[in-house]
């Protein structure tokens, strides 16, 4: 009986019917790009659609995607590349489900990750934004490594912009999953934005609509040597972006920010990214609002020495897990 709904379902698809689409961007990425595509395609939700936005590719992406048979997958084209946000964008306008993932191309599905998501949803109709958990793999050769990011559960309201703000919120893009309905009023993904895009549109999402967390593991990621939020050099122009447009990151959240900006610097000392340091220094001493000075920042330890303690107390408080269990759950850690 599960066989012949399922093929009944996927005929609904064919025909233009979706409860959840799944919005795919990807730039060069033709290696990696299969291994994301099957794992959305062998879902035991069968109720979906899947939108690949090649943004420009030139590295045989293009001819890949063209010898995809499978009518569960829209292929848009870009001519020029603008941005995976850009890209995301583009799937959300074309996107026909009520329900909207997300999965970056070199990340994948565990074979739940739909159903789960249907289901949470499905039991909660005033839900607009679930943000689940993860594996994350780093690292390259016999130094790659696997680490779970539980998030705490069941986060709502003000504890969970508080969480997000103090980073107890591991809310990469592909740990999302969102009412379509939702992402238009908000506006979707700001493509001014170089960094921290998934942050701005969580922290807009979740002002006026509902928001939750689940510990569920329902993906993996895997960090890619190029991938953007492993440019540094972006980092702190992200940070004063998010305090433009979310202002309370300054006036309530501020040792967290400082905390994230004290180990930014660091980072780049240790690494000796002399370039991205230096126009940093220039970039925060430029930026007004900012309450201390660099110097101040990193050789005063008090002024985000409390933030990593405080946020490890209100997550294993938020989360209602007993302090012997809260090593699992997600905890801020460094920036980098």
């Amino acid at each position: 009986m599960r066989a012949d709904s399922s093929y009944f379902l996927t005929r609904w698809v064919w025909w233009g019917v979706a409860t959840i689409t799944v919005v795919l961007p990807v730039f060069n990425r033709a290696q990696v790009l299969p291994r994301a595509i099957e794992s959305v395609l062998a879902q035991t939700f069968p109720d979906f659609e899947l939108i690949v936005v090649d943004d420009g590719s030139r590295d045989g992406t293009h001819e890949l995607l063209a010898r995809q048979s499978d009518r569960r997958v829209r292929v848009i084209t870009v001519g020029r590349n603008r941005g995976a946000c850009a890209a995301r964008n583009r799937g959300i306008e074309e996107a026909r489900g009520e329900l909207l993932c997300f999965l970056d191309s070199d990340d994948i599905y565990l074979p739940d990750k739909l159903e789960v998501v249907s289901t949470l949803f499905g039991g909660r109709p005033d839900l607009d934004v679930l943000v689940d958990s993860f594996v994350c793999h780093k690292g390259v050769g016999p130094k790659r490594r696997a680490k779970r990011k539980l998030n705490p559960p069941g986060l709502g309201g003000s504890a969970f912009r508080s969480a997000l703000f103090e980073r107890r919120i591991a809310k990469a893009t592909s740990a999302l999953s969102v009412r379509r309905r939702a992402l238009v009023e908000v506006g979707s993904f700001d493509e001014r934005l170089r960094r921290r895009q998934d942050l701005d549109l969580v922290l807009r999402l979740s002002r006026r609509h509902v928001c939750s967390t689940t510990d569920r593991v329902l993906w993996e990621k895997h960090e890619s040597l190029d991938a953007i939020s492993r440019d540094h050099g972006l980092f702190l122009q992200a940070s004063i972006d998010i305090c433009d447009r979310h202002p309370e990151y300054l006036s309530e959240y501020s040792a967290s920010l400082y905390r994230d900006l004290r180990s930014h610097f660091s980072w780049l000392v240790r690494q000796r990214h002399w370039r991205d340091l230096f126009a940093d220094v220039r970039r925060y001493s430029g930026y007004a609002p900012f309450h201390h000075s660099l110097v101040r920042l990193m050789l005063d330890g008090r002024i985000s020495g409390r933030a990593q303690a405080d946020s490890t107390q209100r997550t294993r408080r938020d989360s209602g897990r007993p302090p012997s269990s809260a090593e699992t759950i997600c905890v801020p850690a460094s920036v980098e």
